[in-house]
């Protein structure tokens, strides 16, 4: 008898003592284990019941993936089950490993009952839900970050809202209650806090804490419209799910009103339950799904898990799993839940049959193979019973049989243990490398953007303005006047490009305040790169840009409607303009991106890479008025070129009129460049032949080497010439020639080698050198350098070597006095004329827009438009009904002669200059030309 009793109180001691009790456990240690990778379906071993490596085929994986209800249909020696497992996962390693709730349902109210569902089912599920969310919530010693329950919580806080009937704008109530009970309240909280210790100190706060307070108002408003993708967040999630029809709501506000107290009553039971379930599941859904904003959690490596003990037909327990299993039916979706039941009767039915349940404890493992071979037949066909695994747990046996169970048991442990390889992810899927390889590739992205930024900011001088290049050697391009295009530059060339800047800023600020002005872009666009490496040697080029910047200041100080507001920008082509047709097909694209561009002044040396780039410029339709090019076959094949400078023809006609007034020998030589790509040279080389031959002389041409080698075929190979080496020797080549020799080359770098030659024998030659020797002339260092040499040249500008008048006292005083100070020193003072020559050309885009304008102010102002009012640029005919519309300008009056196929002045004056002991003689030798307050000698050649 006491043997008996004892055998008794040992089975009730020990819940686990049915015969395949060590089976569930290990069945249930199994299922709660998260795969290492995703949520794949895995195949379970029947013998071990432990995972299979790898996992399932891959086109059933969706179907058969998921969690069971494990149902555990119990004797009644078999008491304490769920409280044995709950103890098992209180204390499995690691410590808080694992997440689960049990709730005891024996000693629940019967609120529930068989058959459809009721307003009394639905609150039974409800708090069932409610105990098992607070439970997971306080799950004791849980690791990682902990779950939330935003979507479920909002249905029950919903739930328990009671609005009053005579409530006439429920709507607004509810809003403002939901706004109350959200994130936003927190931060409205805030607001008003930062608001009582900032505000009464600092008044200036108000308006932004007023502000936040708007916006977050502001913000709310269209979370809650649910329609905000991101924004809206759990709001979103209720008008997409699929119960209770939440179209019928049009938003999420009236949405909510249904499921406030009093409202979600009138609603069906059944899809009501459904809602609780699933937005329980969706909340663990979202907890267990990596999102880009949690990329830093540690990934879960164990599913939740809900024991539900003593379910029954009457205490919501088999409503619940009704309700889970109808829930994962309809949506498809997977949910990380794993519940675990006992009851007396197999649910859902609670019918005992032979089927169900046909497994056993000691069958746990065939159980659940046979279970997850059937649920995606099971699921396509919405069964029941499709995601319950019921398993029937058998009386204890005789007192032998539990002791070879509780062996069996001991072999487990009394408690769950998860390996090291199984309570981690592989190291390639760990919160490090999701943290780390994103951190690793932006590094590498940013390393790539910096490399590619830092090759592109190389490619561009150093800049960001894809309108600036770097050839290797040289920076081409475009600049407002804040970069420095010069190369190299000194601090008078620095000065100059401040000036263009700051007038640059001024006219866009003029331009948004007189938008009634027409507004253009003139770009100034030479070689701005040093032939010699000095910045010396730029001083004709420095010049230039002066009178660019005068013109500009006359236009920002000018007052009248038709007068233009004037943008100027920098443009160099490169060392011999070799760049410059590059740097046309940027100018072509910045003006199909700037309407305002509507020309480009300057331009450098007569030669075949500035042929080029004016062929370009004319291909894009960008009309050009050089200042100092002179070859006579640019104006002749260009339609859309001009010129203020006279061409070579006239400038040949000139100097023979000049030597035939000279006593002395009548022979002359002419030293041209031996590159056959200079076709200023060689162009003015037959134009001097011509004119000294039509005029009686013997003439003799000769080549020779220009300095930085040769880019051309060579020339006197052409013309048959003699080659005397480079422009030094050719200088030396005058030491026993008392005749004229005219220089027809590049006064910077090659006349001051070709005078230097020449000082050396002391030539008694009388040397003229072309307007080009201006250049060298500018550059007073190279100049004084040369002292023993007296020489003639011809210059297109004679001021302000002479005394200025007229308009020319005005430009100059604005040069000197107003804009470069340093012009007055003597080591800034130039003798070229470039600035004058300049400005002219600037006029001449500057006048013809101001005819256009005067024409008629809807005209647009165009590259075209300007181009076809320059050949209005002329003094009228005698029998012309029309005014005089020519320009007087600094270096000259610019009369384009009415002649649309005419591009050079008519007239325009040559003068010419002589230089003793280095120094520039004040009086011109000669002037042949119009120009007002000086008379043309009577000598001089005509175009008329």
């Amino acid at each position: 008898m006491a043997q008996t009793t004892s055998a008794t109180q040992e089975r009730q001691r020990d819940p686990l003592a049915f015969p395949g009790s060590e089976k569930l456990v290990k069945l249930i240690g199994a299922l709660y284990q998260r795969p290492r990778m995703g949520d794949l379906p895995r195949s379970l071993h029947q013998a071990n019941v432990e995972w299979e490596p790898g996992y399932q085929d891959r086109q059933e994986r969706a179907g058969r993936r998921g969690l069971p209800m494990v149902c555990l249909v119990r004797s009644d020696s078999c008491e304490g089950v769920l409280e044995e497992f709950s103890s098992r996962l209180r204390s499995a390693r690691p410590s808080g490993s694992v997440r689960y709730a049990y709730l005891p349902l024996g000693e629940r109210e019967a609120t529930d009952d068989e058959g459809a569902a009721t307003v009394a089912s639905v609150e039974a599920v409800r708090d069932i839900l409610w105990k098992a969310r607070t439970e997971l919530l306080r799950s004791p010693r849980s690791r990682g970050t902990g779950l939330r329950f935003g979507l479920f919580t909002l249905v029950v806080q919903l739930m328990g809202e009671q609005l009053s009937g005579h409530d006439s704008a429920p709507e607004r109530t509810l809003l403002r209650r939901l706004q109350e009970n959200g994130l936003m309240v927190r931060f409205r909280s805030a607001i008003e806090n930062v608001g009582q210790e900032l505000v009464p100190q600092n008044v200036a706060w108000r308006i932004p804490l007023l502000l936040l307070r708007l916006l977050t108002m502001a913000t709310f408003r269209l979370a809650v419209t649910g329609r905000v993708p991101g924004l809206s967040g759990r709001y979103r999630w209720f008008l997409r799910q699929p119960h209770l029809a939440p179209e019928m709501s049009g938003s999420f506000v009236r949405f909510a009103l249904r499921l406030t107290d009093g409202e979600w009553q009138r609603e069906s039971p059944e899809f009501v339950g459904r809602l609780l379930v699933n937005a329980f599941l969706e909340d663990l859904r979202r907890g267990y799904r990596l999102r880009p904003a949690g990329f830093w959690r540690r990934r879960r490596m164990t599913y939740p898990v809900l024991l539900l003990d003593h379910v029954s037909t009457v205490n919501g327990g088999y409503r619940l799993l009704k309700l889970i299993n109808d829930v994962r039916n309809q949506t498809g979706l997977f949910d990380p839940l794993l519940v675990v039941s006992t009851s007396n009767a197999p649910p859902p039915d609670a019918t005992p049959s032979e089927e169900r349940p046909n497994h056993t404890a000691i069958e746990a493992g065939g159980a659940y193979r046979a279970w997850q071979h059937e649920l995606l037949k099971d699921r396509r066909a919405r069964d029941a019973a499709a995601w319950y695994l019921p398993i029937r747990l058998a009386p204890a046996g005789s007192p032998e049989q539990q002791r070879g169970t509780r062996k069996e048991l001991r072999s487990l442990g009394d408690t769950y243990v998860l390996r090291r390889r199984q309570s981690s992810p592989p190291w390639w899927a760990t919160r490090w490398v999701r943290m780390g390889v994103p951190l690793v590739v932006l590094g590498l992205v940013a390393s790539v953007v910096l490399v590619r930024h830092e090759d592109f900011r190389a490619s561009h001088c150093g800049t960001s303005s894809e309108l600036l290049t770097w050839t290797g050697s040289e920076c081409v391009g475009i600049s407002d006047g804040s970069f420095t295009l010069f190369d190299p530059a000194d601090d008078t060339i620095r000065q100059v490009e401040q000036v263009i800047a700051d007038q640059n800023r001024r006219a866009e600020k003029l331009h948004e305040e007189h938008g009634e002005r027409p507004y253009i872009t003139l770009v100034d666009f030479e070689a701005l790169t040093s032939s010699n490496d000095t910045a010396e040697g730029l001083t004709a080029e420095r010049e230039s840009l002066e009178g660019f910047a005068v013109a500009q200041l006359r236009q920002l100080n000018a007052t009248a409607t038709s007068e233009p507001i004037v943008r100027m920008l920098i443009a160099n082509g490169g060392r011999g303009m070799r760049e410059g047709v590059r740097v046309a097909g940027q100018l072509k694209q910045l003006a199909e991106q700037d309407k305002s561009v509507v020309g480009v002044v300057g331009l450098d040396m007569s030669s075949e890479p500035t042929k080029e780039t004016i062929r370009a410029l004319g291909n894009a339709g960008i009309p050009v008025v050089a200042s100092t090019l002179s070859a006579d076959d640019l104006a002749d094949q260009n339609p859309i070129y001009f010129q203020v400078a006279p061409q070579n023809r006239r400038e040949a006609a000139v100097a023979a009129a000049f030597a035939l007034q000279r006593p002395g020998p009548r022979t002359l030589r002419v030293y041209y460049s031996d590159d056959d790509s200079d076709s200023y040279s060689t162009n003015l080389r037959d134009d001097v032949v011509r004119s000294f031959k039509d005029r009686g002389f013997s003439v003799e041409a000769r080549a020779f080497a220009p300095d930085g080698g040769q880019t051309a075929p060579h020339s006197h190979e052409r013309y048959g010439d003699r080659l005397v080496g480079n422009a030094a020797s050719a200088g030396r080549d005058t030491c026993s020639y008392d005749g004229f020799a005219f220089f027809a080359g590049r006064g910077v770098p090659d006349f001051g080698d070709f005078a230097g030659g020449a000082a050396q024998c002391g030539s008694k030659a009388t040397v003229i050198g072309d307007d080009d020797v201006s250049r060298y002339v500018a550059d007073q260092v190279a100049r004084e350098q040369n002292r023993a040499l007296p020489y003639y040249y011809l210059s297109f500008a004679n001021e302000p070597a002479t005394e200025p008048q007229g308009l020319a006292r005005d430009f100059y005083t604005t040069l000197n006095k107003t804009l470069f100070p340093f012009e007055q020193t003597e080591r800034g003072r130039s003798f070229d004329g470039h600035a004058g020559l300049s400005y002219d050309a600037a006029l001449v885009m500057i006048t013809a827009t101001a005819y256009l304008r005067e024409t008629s102010a809807n005209i647009p102002v165009t590259p075209g438009a300007v181009w076809r009012e320059i050949t209005a640029i002329h003094t009228s005919r005698p029998d012309a009904q029309q005014t005089n519309k020519y320009i007087e300008g600094v270096t000259g009056t610019i009369d384009y002669g009415g002649d649309i196929s005419r591009h050079v002045p008519e007239d325009k004056p040559v003068a010419v200059l002589r230089v003793e002991g280095g120094e520039v003689n004040r009086t011109p030798q000669a002037f042949c030309g119009l120009a007002v307050g000086r008379t043309s000698d009577p000598w001089c050649p005509t175009d008329r």
